[in-house]
């Protein structure tokens, strides 16, 4: 079955603006384009944009879901179970702070007591910080990987895709004997960061520790990595940091 623009924006209750900038910056391209020039979307494309708003759900900026969904070696399945795992701690966060807000409502009523610690049960500091670093909407990264991704051909973006698949797995070792400061895996970690540079964004050493936190800090990052190897994001941070010590 095919969806028009409008018919899918009011089936996932978002703009049609909306929409058609996911497909300007290559996140949700339509299924086919008709002869009338009207973009047209399947029930895949449902499913991609299921993705997309659950990522957006979980406050991941755009920059960071085009990373996860352009990996070779994405898994639709296994991300929808990170995406279970993060929803349920966030969950288990939220009831924390409405059982903190019922009982400082009843100390300030006079009914009961709170230590000083219980009055900040449930708080996430580490978001906090999160949110305090540069967000890739305001970046120039954000900006240039988007215009280049939009820029590809499909035929082109399967073969970044491919080029980056066969990098990462290099970069996460090529055996389980390998090592984060072996010179074959320094060399991916080279690699890729010119491999960035040339089909997203001008990245340096810095910036790719920056990115290399985040594989191991987030499920959907982590998951492409762990599934190379156990313990593949660990590894692959490791080794990126290693080659930041090494050129800074």
């Amino acid at each position: 079955m095919a969806y028009t623009i409008k018919e899918i924006s009011r089936l996932a209750n978002v703009s049609t603006r909306t929409i058609r900038y996911y497909d300007e910056i290559g996140l949700l391209p339509p299924a086919y384009t008709g002869k009338n020039g009207y973009r047209y979307y399947d029930r895949s494309s449902l499913l991609l944009l299921q993705q997309i708003l659950f990522f957006r759900e979980l406050e991941v900026p755009l920059l960071e879901i085009v990373n996860i969904l352009q990996m070779p070696i994405f898994n639709p399945l296994e991300t929808l179970k990170a995406h279970r795992q993060a929803l349920q701690k966030q969950l288990t966060r939220t009831k924390k702070l409405i059982t903190t807000i019922d009982n400082t409502i009843n100390m300030i009523k006079g009914d009961s007591e709170m230590a000083e610690k219980e009055l900040f049960n449930g708080f996430d500091q580490e978001k906090y910080a999160q949110e305090a670093k540069d967000r890739w909407g305001d970046t120039q990264a954000y900006k240039q990987s988007t215009k280049r991704w939009a820029s590809y051909s499909e035929s082109q973006r399967e073969t970044i895709k491919n080029e980056a698949g066969e990098i990462i797995v290099r970069m996460v070792g090529m055996s389980p004997e390998s090592e984060p400061g072996d010179e074959d895996v320094q060399r991916a970690v080279g690699d890729y960061l010119v491999f960035l540079s040339e089909y997203f964004y001008d990245c340096d050493a810095e910036f790719l520790r920056g990115l290399s936190a985040m594989w191991v800090e987030d499920p959907r990052f982590a998951i492409n990595y762990e599934r190379i190897r156990e313990g593949g994001a660990q590894f692959a941070h490791d080794a990126v940091e290693i080659f930041y010590q090494n050129h800074v």
